[in-house]
């Protein structure tokens, strides 16, 4: 093992001083960190200049006139008009009163409202912001009146029911808020960065072994070191860099989502739980290790890199079937099929930080997921080592699933 930490210098810094990682590392948590920058920026602006035509809005003490034609509003409370809605006889007194600059606009609510809901709005100038509000005013007093100004009922109408929940198992019990949009996002956002950066940073192994077989370079390199040590420093040095690719794409969704609530409304109350940042390093590590061993193991066992990678597909079916699944498992995270595949190695880098983004995970279901994925990682590691060895790296023979198992588990 003497030559194990130039194989892991060299590769490392082979893959690390490349434009397209640097580029990928850099750009793909740059590029949104920016967009979101500058769309809060429009947003203060757009803020500011919505509120200053509110205020100036506001600030005009002119009522707006009512000409109902329909008979419905006879009362205009004080509480609730606050005597910006007055009744007007009809629509030529409302257009001279109106003209005057004695109403800001008029109402007029149809005959056969009840039947059509028409009301016609008769204002000097267009303003989006209070038409709304005075909208909302004519809805408010129209209501009223159809409850037959029953204050009480009134009140209730406006405001609703207040439920509260009571599980009778407050340990499987979903507590979250479904009306909230982090609900969804944030365990949508994790899925999808533990899967992208497991499957990318594996393929970085069956890549490396691939090339150096196609262009004999491998050839070259068992004279000088011995397979294990090609193995493991591989391993090794593309795990460094994943790992460093990992806290860049990782710790740019973190700062968005943490930060980002700041300026923008709809990331508001949105945040990476601290068990995910905390667990999320070694559960990517032990992934790594596990898909990124037997990818380099189909790479020394398919004669080219084409038919190494067509062959990879397999591996990822696991991968696959998460987002086939993946509304069951955001819906239903303590299900006993989202259980499993947070325990089942080949799917647990990933269900199981889904989980955890939702929220907390019993210990004993994450202390046997981390176990089972030690050892299956141990074992894997272990059993594609059987396949780096001078015949086999050197060989130009097809390749086999079977061959490749078999293996795998049981050796030569």
């Amino acid at each position: 093992m003497a030559n194990l930490g130039k194989v892991f210098k060299f590769e490392f810094l082979n893959l690390v001083t490349r434009r397209s990682f640097l580029l990928t590392v850099i750009l793909v948590p740059l590029i949104p960190s920016l967009l979101f920058f500058v769309l809060g920026l429009l947003n203060d602006d757009q803020t500011q200049n919505i509120g200053q035509i509110f205020t100036n809005e506001v600030a005009n003490p002119l009522p707006i006139g009512i000409v109902d034609q329909s008979g419905i509003v006879k009362d205009y409370p004080d509480w609730l008009t606050y005597g910006a809605l007055v009744e007007v006889s009809d629509e030529d007194t409302a257009r001279q009163r109106t003209s005057a600059n004695q109403l800001e606009g008029f109402f007029v609510i149809a005959p056969d409202y009840l039947e059509s809901g028409k009301v016609l709005y008769v204002k000097p100038e267009i303003n989006v912001v209070t038409e709304i509000v005075q909208q909302g005013a004519l809805d408010e007093l129209i209501n009223y009146n159809l409850m037959g100004s029953n204050q009480d009922l009134y009140l209730r109408y406006t405001n609703p029911v207040n439920y509260s929940y009571e599980y009778l198992n407050s340990e499987t019990a979903d507590t979250r808020d479904q009306g909230s949009v982090a609900t969804f996002v944030v365990p949508y956002a994790t899925i999808m960065l533990f899967y992208m950066l497991i499957l990318i940073s594996s393929s970085f192994m069956i890549n490396a072994v691939g090339k150096d077989k196609e262009n004999k370079t491998i050839e070259i390199m068992l004279t000088s070191v011995s397979p294990m040590e090609l193995f493991f420093g591989k391993l090794l040095g593309y795990g460094a860099a994943s790992l460093l690719q990992m806290l860049a794409w990782g710790g740019a969704v973190a700062i968005i989502m943490n930060v980002g609530g700041q300026s923008l409304a709809f990331l508001q109350g949105i945040s990476l739980p601290s068990q995910v940042l905390i667990l999320g390093i070694p559960y990517f590590i032990l992934g790594f290790f596990l898909y990124g061993s037997l990818m380099a193991g189909i790479g020394a066992l398919a004669p080219n890199l084409r038919e190494g990678n067509s062959s990879s597909f397999i591996l990822t079916l696991p991968l696959i079937f998460i987002f086939l699944i993946i509304n069951q498992l955001i819906g239903e995270p303590n299900s006993f099929i989202s259980v499993f595949l947070s325990i089942f190695p080949l799917t647990s880098s990933v269900v199981m930080m889904t989980r955890l983004a939702i929220g907390m995970v019993p210990i004993w279901q994450l202390a046997l997921s981390f176990a089972i994925l030690i050892a299956t990682g141990f074992f894997v590691v272990r059993g594609v080592s059987n396949l780096f060895s001078s015949q086999t790296l050197l060989s130009g023979e097809k390749f086999n699933m079977r061959t490749f198992f078999k293996t795998i588990v049981f050796g030569r």
